[in-house]
């Protein structure tokens, strides 16, 4: 008999987990709003000051009117591509 998913997985009862190895995720808040990755960027590289590289530069997409000489499928995959969610 090969040994199978099945085989080898055990389910074992929530009563017999030890509470301290159990996570628990955080609540997720929707009336909080997130920061955007280029804001959380933005934060760390005032918090570094002097010591942030110098070769990484954050710009955010200006308007869509950058976005006007591409052609209409590259426009919509780096549209997408440019989205945070």
């Amino acid at each position: 008999m090969r040994p199978t998913l099945a085989r080898l997985v055990r389910v074992i009862p929530r009563s017999q987990v030890d509470p301290a190895f159990r996570t628990v995720p955080g609540p997720t808040r929707s009336d909080v709003p997130k920061l955007s990755l280029i804001e959380i960027l933005l934060k760390r590289k005032e918090e570094a000051g002097a010591d942030y590289p110098t070769n990484i530069r954050i710009e955010g997409l200006e308007s869509r009117s950058a976005l006007k000489g591409l052609p209409r499928d590259v426009r919509k995959s780096v549209a997408g591509m440019l989205k945070e969610h």
